[in-house]
């Protein structure tokens, strides 16, 4: 009587869902079946021989998407809290099988077999992409401490091979994908057949200080117990470098010889560059097993994320310890250039309208991203900053023998070729970020995903590597690099997301800046176009300086001001031809950081001020006769010079209540100021940069002196500016003493009773600017009386009198630029100071602000595939954005199932 009733093959279908294929079914039986995901945190030890139950983690995902849909942060959560043998269990069988899948014949094939499922190649890419999903929970674990006795036990730890007659299953596929152990003349013997590693090796050039005997980091064997095994982390490392070399999986099918039968695993490098003449070529398939593989290795890396900053130095990051210190030297140099090359290899052109261009092109990019974010990880981590070095050995032997093998390798390359390749990568990368920043063509151009990365791959290059960074002046390009760094600084200051970023650029100026050709190069005219509101007429110099006081006039960059104010202050002695508005700037920066309410308000603040002064002292030591315009800024500032030789805490402390007082008396009248003190919009526009550069409101007392004209508008006639170049000089000294001590002394103290000076000390004892920093009389002695003003009050002893004599007129006169270009202050001057250019100097704090920044970046690209998602990172604080409602069509579908 049943006979007519329907048949369904599925419930889905039985209730009326929309049909469901097979793949989707299998799916819904993972997610909600008794025999799928649920049974991996119940009771119950799931034995490794049943392997109908594991094989669904490598057959039901058809994409990435699936695994971290399905397979959710809190289903691995639950399994390893409530049954962590399953998880062990899992990763064991997830490893074996990409063990087993590896040398079969059948792998890499794209093709399904024809009893069903999947084909090999999307087999081997759901173990990778469960092995990622399961790794970050257990990271997660270890950083609370709950994982870490597991992780030890399941991942790191090492057996006893039993004897080779014995072993036969698991280990034997295991044994072939084991980390080598060719020992060094071995390894001379593989690079000399290779001409590709030939070319990535001078001989006796690249060798590593660690050659010898290899045993890829793990003991040697042991005669009577066996072999001792890899761990199961190391055997994963051991298969993933493998499958980034694997013929028809990663690289093409023609590496294997003409044949096609050579061994499929071969060690070549990807594209054309460092290393190798010829570029192997690749598909969009090949580019996207690529990214695969990459993905995982740097979710296998990054244990890092779940690192405090303040245990990040002294941590032991595992992952990261094999792959700098224990791959062989073979792989590390295929891997290195593999991932410079394509990271830095010419991009194509034109105009990606086509969507399967387009969708080409993102997969490239894609892809020179996941390259750049790899290789920067390996360059990054430095375990041997916590070595102590052996006693007696210069340098530390402790140290060179913990060398990370990538930064040895890349701070060893010094071919020519090799040079030019990369800093041509890298300003094509900065090319192309500007071809988007100008729009030329709207529409035509997508951001660069990596601008971060290759500034950082940038700065590494300059740090690790001597030749390479005086290739960048050799070569001629460094202009382009200045402009390109300084026209992103600009691009960024208003962006807090970007102020990372902001802060390496920084850095990597003043890296630059402490080279000798910096200054030359800065000498000439920027080469690309800058956008119209950021143009400055003059040299690179003035493009350099007029920028770095725009940043520095941007609320919350303050950090920032020490390197960028000594990148001025390392290229001074070179400095030529300072146009009027740079040295505008330059003297505005100055008055700015001499200021006592920025002067006193932090510890670190009278520094910026000695910077500056060392600029001007070098000026006048080295290129006097250069610089009429900035010389001219100097002689009308003279008067803030003066103050500074004279300054106390309760000078400064009188001045900042004078400023209050000023201020709020106007609040009192709140009347309209006087109409002989209307300001321009231009003006308006310099009080708020003032204002923002000093954290305050504009106060009362700087309508005055604001109404004094910049030094462009002095050249053009102002009788202010005239009237202040007439003031009385500073105080006289005979020739004896001049250049010898301070030309100055003291000015007379402003009547105050003892009551009016305990009443500004208190005010000293509450603090000082918005961090609340209490200044001393002692500290303010302590730099006071080591800033370098001598040379610089000197020449204004010397010059302002002349000048005076000479200029008749309301502004400067073709007199005054003649004589200020034909001083000569040699013999009153006094000797001038050994310059030494300040070099960027690696702090801890330093390398733990870089790890977090790159590992930020990382973080924020594996966003969109959901790789960290719902787990704790303690390296870096993560904000969550505003929710988004639900699309319209969403809720619909949603309502159709009945859950909305």
């Amino acid at each position: 009587m049943f006979r007519n009733l329907p048949t369904f093959k599925s419930l889905p279908q039985a209730i009326g869902l929309p049909f469901l294929s097979s793949s989707e079914d299998a799916q819904l039986a993972f997610k909600a079946g008794d025999n799928g995901l649920k049974r991996l945190s119940q009771g119950d030890v799931i034995p490794l021989s049943e392997t109908s139950y594991w094989s669904q983690y490598w057959s039901v995902f058809n994409s990435a998407a699936d695994v971290y849909s399905l397979l959710s942060v809190q289903d691995v959560r639950q399994a390893l809290r409530s049954n962590p043998d399953n998880v062990a269990n899992l990763i064991q069988a997830l490893a074996h099988h990409l063990f087993t899948l590896l040398p079969s014949p059948e792998f890499p094939s794209s093709t399904a077999p024809e009893t069903g499922g999947l084909s090999p190649s999307s087999q081997a890419l759901n173990c990778l992409r469960v092995l990622g999903r399961v790794l970050v929970v257990v990271y997660e674990g270890e950083a609370e401490g709950a994982g870490k006795a597991w992780a030890d036990k399941y991942l790191w730890s090492r057996g006893r091979a039993p004897p080779r007659s014995a072993v036969g299953g698991i280990e034997e596929d295991a044994a072939q994908f084991s980390l080598g152990d060719d020992d060094d003349d071995d390894d001379h013997e593989k690079k000399d057949e290779d001409p590709v590693l030939t070319a990535a090796v001078d001989e006796g050039e690249l060798e590593h200080p660690l050659a010898g005997p290899s045993t890829n980091g793990h003991p040697a064997p042991a005669e009577e117990e066996g072999e001792e095994l890899p761990s199961l982390a190391d055997r994963l490392f051991s298969c993933v470098i493998d499958m980034l070399f694997c013929a028809g999986f990663t690289v093409p099918d023609s590496v294997r010889g003409e044949d096609g039968q050579g061994d499929k695993i071969n060690y070549v490098i990807w594209e054309k560059g460092v290393g190798s003449t010829v570029s192997i070529g690749s598909t969009s398939e090949l580019d996207r097993n690529k990214i695969e593989v990459l993905r995982f290795l740097v979710i296998l890396l990054s244990q890092t994320v779940y690192t405090p900053p303040t245990a990040l130095a002294t941590a032991t990051n595992a992952p990261l310890e094999h792959l700098t210190h224990a791959l062989e030297r073979r792989l590390v140099l295929s891997l290195l250039c593999s991932l410079l090359n394509t990271s830095l290899a010419p991009k194509a052109g034109g105009v990606p309208y086509n969507h399967l261009v387009f969708r080409a092109a993102e997969e490239r990019r894609t892809m020179v991203r996941m390259c750049l974010m790899t290789l920067l990880v390996a360059l990054d981590y430095r375990s041997f900053d916590n070595i102590t070095p052996t006693p007696g050995t210069p340098g530390g032997l402790a140290a060179e023998k913990d060398d990370n093998a990538f930064r040895f390798f890349i701070s060893k390359l010094h071919r020519k070729d090799d040079f030019a390749f990369v800093l041509g990568g890298i300003i094509g990368i900065l090319e192309e970020h500007m071809a988007h920043t100008n729009n030329y063509l709207p529409g035509s151009k997508k951001p660069v995903p990596y601008l971060l990365e290759a500034f950082m791959l940038l700065w590494r290059l300059v740090d690790l590597n001597k030749r390479f960074r005086a290739y960048v002046f050799e070569s001629g390009k460094a202009i382009d690099l200045i402009g390109y760094i300084l026209i992103c600084c600009l691009e960024f200051k208003n962006d807090p997301a970007q102020h990372g970023m902001l802060r390496l650029l920084a850095y990597l100026l003043q890296t630059l800046s402490a080279d000798a050709g910096f200054a030359t190069a800065i000498n000439q005219p920027l080469r690309q176009p800058v956008p119209a509101k950021w143009a400055v007429q003059g040299n690179a110099s003035d493009f350099m300086i007029v920028s770095i006081y725009s940043i520095a006039t941007t609320p919350g960059l303050n950090t920032l001001f020490p390197a960028l104010t000594i990148s001025i202050t390392n290229a001074a002695p070179h400095l030529r031809n300072i146009g009027v508005q740079a040295s505008t700037r330059l003297m505005q920066l100055f008055k700015a950081f001499s200021a006592p309410n920025f002067l006193l308000a932090d510890d670190s603040h009278p520094r910026l001020v000695y910077y500056l002064l060392e600029t001007f002292n070098a000026v006048i030591y080295h290129q006097l006769n250069e610089n009429p315009n900035l010389m001219y800024a100097i002689l009308v500032a003279h008067a803030d010079f003066q103050r500074l030789a004279t300054f106390t805490l309760l000078s400064g402390l009188r001045e900042i209540q004078r400023k209050k007082a000023l201020r709020a008396k106007e609040e009192e009248r709140n009347t309209p100021p006087p109409r002989g003190l209307v300001r321009t919009d231009s003006e308006l526009a310099m009080l708020a940069e003032k204002a923002a550069l000093l954290g305050r409101e504009i106060e009362g007392d700087e309508i005055d002196d604001e109404r004094r004209p910049s030094q462009s508008q002095s050249h053009r006639g102002s009788e202010d500016s005239h009237a202040r170049m007439t003031s009385p000089p500073p105080g006289h000294m005979s020739e004896k003493a001049r250049g010898k001590m301070r030309a100055t002394s003291p000015p007379p103290e402003e009547s105050s009773s003892a009551g009016d000076d305990e009443e500004l000390m208190r005010v000293a004892q509450a603090g000082i600017g918005p961090n609340g920093y209490i200044p001393t009389q002692e500290w303010v002695t302590s730099w006071q009386k080591g800033l370098p003003l001598d040379p610089v009050l000197v020449a204004i002893s010397e010059l302002l009198p002349k000048i005076q004599d000479t200029q008749r007129a309301a502004g400067p006169s073709s007199k005054v630029f003649n004589l200020l270009k034909e001083i000569d202050l040699t013999d009153v001057l006094p000797p001038a100071p050994p310059f030494v250019p300040r070099k960027f100097t690696w702090s801890p704090q330093s390398c733990v602000w870089l790890t977090s920044l790159l590992w930020g970046d990382i973080y924020v690209a594996g966003i969109a595939t959901g790789v960290w998602r719902d787990t704790t990172v303690r390296l870096f604080g993560v904000k969550q954005a505003p929710g988004t409602k639900r699309p319209a069509q969403v809720d619909r579908v949603l309502k159709m199932f009945g859950v909305a």
